[in-house]
């Protein structure tokens, strides 16, 4: 069966949360917070279906909130938006030295509750997420057995809504020896699966991407888009203390007309 609808299949029977809920009326209450042992079965539920690795870094979830901070206030503020949007897809799009992996750091130390990162290559430096104040406690570091297999427990994760920010770590290792259009393929039955679920549960999606590929379905699915490019380096004293980025807003709901872009130093 294919991952995405192994997702599908299991996410009703496993996750009773991913279930499609009727719409709520104004005031009425939202679903109750998950426990450890909720979260614990989600990730075991994902490891045992999609035959992954599962690493429990380190239990409250987030309270609801329109959007997840970057972690540079300067960047949140071009966003239009105060951040990484929940109940939404947000793509970085930047080589591996654009900072990229900086800004999802920054943004999993700054959610409240849980995090999720699905570690596509298991190159994932923990030591580096800890340095830079993620509470290794609340987050789940998840290693498909298969790459293949990396889009349906992302979408499982998502579906869930228990989890602040799910990362998805990252689209060129997915596509590695793999016809594009194949990927292509999957990222549009991947995006229609949880877009819905997203909205439902308010999870912020970051999905992290290079500017070498460009999937349609994902831009259209995506309420912000963020382009990286690094434009050269911090020093002090000769030395090399970090790295200046372009980053150029390609699309949000919080701006009205056209692209903006700011400089960040990571």
């Amino acid at each position: 069966m294919h991952p995405i609808d192994q997702a599908q299949r299991f996410a009703p029977e496993t996750f009773t949360v991913a279930q499609p809920e009727p719409p709520r009326a104004r005031g009425s209450r939202p679903k109750p917070p998950a426990s450890a042992r909720d979260l614990r079965d989600i990730v075991e539920s994902v490891n045992t279906a999609m035959q992954g690795r599962v690493v429990r870094v380190g239990a409250q979830t987030a309270a609801r909130m329109p959007a997840v901070s970057s972690g540079f206030p300067a960047l949140d503020a071009a966003t239009g938006l105060g951040g990484l949007p929940r109940g939404r897809i947000t793509e970085l799009v930047g080589r591996p030295t654009s900072g990229r992996g900086t800004i999802a750091t920054r943004s999993v130390a700054a959610a409240a509750g849980y995090s999720a990162w699905v570690d596509v290559s298991g190159a994932l430096d923990v030591g580096y997420l800890a340095d830079n104040g993620v509470d290794l406690d609340r987050l789940f570091v998840l290693r498909p057995g298969r790459p293949e297999d990396a889009l349906g427990i992302t979408a499982h994760l998502m579906a869930s809504g228990h989890f602040t920010i799910v990362v998805l770590d990252a689209l060129a290792d997915l596509a590695a020896g793999r016809p594009g259009a194949a990927l292509a393929t999957e990222l549009g039955r991947f995006t229609r699966l949880v877009v819905p679920a997203l909205a439902r549960g308010g999870t912020a999606a970051l999905v992290l991407s290079g500017p070498e590929h460009h999937y349609r379905a994902l831009a259209h699915a995506a309420a912000l888009r963020i382009a990286l490019a690094q434009v050269g380096t911090i020093r002090r004293g000769g030395v090399l203390r970090g790295w200046r980025t372009r980053a150029s807003i390609l699309k949000s709901p919080g701006l009205q007309g056209g692209e903006s872009g700011i400089e960040v130093w990571l």
